[in-house]
C-alpha cells in the first residue's frame, strides 16, 4: 500500500510528519486503512492522522526544533500552573439570591 502526503510525497513507517491543523510533528510508528482512508500513527502521542492532513518534514530539522525548545521546567511549571488554577476553582462559593433586578 502507497501512502501519500498532502503533498503527495510518499509516507512509510519511520517518517516524520507534521499534521498540518496543529503544526504537531513525530515519527510515524503504525500504519493503516480504514474506510478507504489511510491513517498513521505517531511515536509519542499515540495519536493518529489521516495521510492527507499531514506533510513529510526533515528529520533533522524536527530533532533540531525538539532540541532547542526541550526544557525540563516547562512541564512542571505547566503542572504547578495546573493545579493553582484548581485550588481557584475549590475556593468558589456558590450563593442564591445573586441576581436581582434586571431592567
Amino acid at each position: 500500500m502507497v501512502i501519500k502526503d498532502a503533498r503527495g510525497k510518499k509516507i512509510e513507517i519511520g517518517s516524520y510528519i507534521r499534521y498540518t491543523g496543529t503544526g504537531t510533528v513525530g515519527k510515524i510508528v503504525d500504519i493503516k486503512k480504514e474506510n478507504e482512508e489511510k491513517w498513521l500513527k505517531l511515536e509519542k502521542i499515540d495519536l493518529w492522522y489521516v495521510s492527507d492532513s499531514v506533510e513529510v518534514v526533515d528529520e533533522n530539522s524536527v530533532k533540531t526544533l525538539n532540541e532547542d525548545n526541550h526544557d525540563d521546567s516547562s512541564e512542571n511549571n505547566t503542572i504547578d500552573n495546573i493545579k493553582d488554577l484548581k485550588d481557584d476553582f475549590e475556593d468558589i462559593t456558590i450563593v442564591s439570591g445573586g441576581g436581582e433586578g434586571g431592567g
